[in-house]
């Protein structure tokens, strides 16, 4: 879990540009991260908002979002809790 951590902090503290911008349905499905999202999206919407952490993450979404990774801060684990044989609960907080 510390490993991991450590890589977040270290994308973070990169300031790489979060892209914002809006496909046709039919190019956001192209787009393999994307077509996951095909089945819980209603078919009447027609162009979708993308978000893209290039080389990092690609999503279709509607809520607001950082300009570059650096403004998002550190991850600083609180608290781990287990939930059971193979699952945990993490606590963070962004500094």
């Amino acid at each position: 879990l510390l490993e991991i951590v450590r890589e977040a902090n270290e994308i973070l503290s990169k300031g790489i540009e979060v892209k914002v911008y809006f496909l046709s349905r039919e190019e956001a499905m192209k787009i393999p991260g994307i077509v996951k999202l095909a089945e819980r999206m209603p078919p009447n919407i027609e162009t979708w908002r993308i978000v893209e952490i290039p080389g990092i993450d690609i999503q279709a979404d509607g809520g607001p979002h950082i300009k570059n990774t650096a403004e998002a801060g550190k991850i600083e684990v609180i608290k781990i809790e287990n939930r059971g044989k193979d699952k945990k609960r993490i606590y963070y907080k962004l500094n």
